[in-house]
């Protein structure tokens, strides 16, 4: 934790035993999503921290131990319908990370995980999502890493690794539509196309109904949920803070997490944070 106050709060949330009684107190009854992006295989100290995922494979394997210590494991089937309480992993944008990383860990410990795929980077891994383009214009040295490296931290997930991912009983494939836009910001046939044209394209490939949608950079609004309804999707999903629109089963929040540090973890699944979702 890069800021000292931060974590000294933090620090004294969990060693002092509060984090730990309000997360029997708050979570004793309901779910909680929790949100992932991408997971390199190592940190590269050289490299720009903010141009790398939050998460390297070691410190995601530490999370995972955590989380199964300390909950109820979820799949998605649980959210509705379902009296189990716990804690459902969701993974954003597709990377090819996500297979080459994430799923040996998740099979090694049976957790189910729901992947929100952006299908830009399907078709052409080297197609990256706007904001990693953003990023190697911002530091043109990242243009420059060698394509193993490149491919650890921005290509998106092959058809044929999607496909063999898929395949894994413990995963369920959603969308994250086609480029990752603000869809509260596309016109109406944009906003159709990224929700129809994805939910189609990954259907084709993993030959199963898509049923669940994450919002890209959980920007949505009433519109935005409509189109949804009338594109299919059972659930979607925000991050973090929701709006309010009254339609729970389109606003789900998600809790983010960005460090494996216990104190963090045990701070953001205090209950305190965001309180457990009753769906």
């Amino acid at each position: 934790m890069r800021n000292p106050i931060r974590a000294g709060i933090l620090n004294l949330f969990y060693y002092t035993g509060i984090a730990f009684f309000c997360r029997k107190l708050a979570m004793r009854r309901g779910k909680s999503v929790l949100m992932f992006h991408g997971v390199s295989s190592v940190k590269r100290p050289k490299i720009d921290s903010k141009a790398q995922p939050h998460l390297s494979k070691d410190e995601f394997e530490s999370i995972i131990l955590w989380l199964k210590e300390n909950f109820n494991i979820l799949n998605p089937n649980d959210l509705i319908g379902s009296k189990k309480d716990g804690i459902l992993l969701t993974f954003d944008d597709g990377f090819y990370n996500n297979f080459s990383n994430v799923l040996p860990l998740l099979t090694k410990y049976s957790i189910p995980g729901l992947f929100f795929i952006s299908t830009q980077h399907v078709e052409n891994p080297k197609d990256w999502l706007h904001f990693i383009k953003e990023k190697t214009e911002q530091n043109v040295d990242l243009l420059g890493l060698n394509k193993d490296i490149q491919s650890d931290l921005f290509d998106g997930i092959s058809k044929k690794n999607l496909a063999q991912m898929a395949a894994n009983p413990l995963v369920t494939i959603g969308s994250h539509t086609v480029s990752h836009p603000l869809l509260s910001k596309c016109s109406q046939v944009d906003l159709t196309n990224e929700l129809v044209n994805s939910k189609k394209y990954l259907e084709n490939i993993i030959e199963r109904p898509v049923k669940y949608l994450a919002y890209p950079s959980g920007d949505y609004n009433e519109k935005v949920i409509n189109a949804v309804k009338e594109a299919g999707y059972e659930l979607a999903f925000g991050i973090d803070k929701t709006h309010n629109h009254g339609q729970l089963n389109f606003e789900i929040p998600r809790i983010g997490i960005y460090s494996n540090e216990i104190p963090y973890l045990a701070a953001k699944l205090s209950g305190l944070y965001s309180s457990p979702i009753i769906l």
